[in-house]
């Protein structure tokens, strides 16, 4: 992957707490609720850093690191399958046309 790409995906994933920085003090930001009526995401799904953050991380600057962790494991994770895909699809790709 090209150094601007990283560059790009490394500045976004530092600017991920914004949106819920701006509104710290003015309750939860749009899709930061923890029920919709009677359906709980946790029902279904339990996150490997619940809530964007780790335990015990409530104050502003942490909850930023929190967010900024998630968003660097969100794009590891994302490019680690990409990765694994394309090279499953590489191979099987040159393993059909030998054939």
């Amino acid at each position: 992957m090209p150094k601007k790409w990283l560059a790009l995906l490394l500045i976004l994933a530092v600017m991920s707490p914004i949106g819920i920085l701006l509104v710290w003090n003015y309750g939860d930001a749009w899709g930061e609720w923890g029920e919709v009526g009677s359906w709980t995401p946790r029902q279904y799904w339990s996150a490997p850093l619940p809530d964007y953050n780790m335990g015990g991380w409530e104050g502003q600057l942490r909850s930023s690191i929190g967010y900024i962790i998630s968003a660097i494991v969100g794009i590891a994770v994302i490019i680690g399958v990409t990765y694994l895909l394309s090279v499953t699809l590489a191979r099987g790709g040159r393993e059909g046309a030998e054939k």
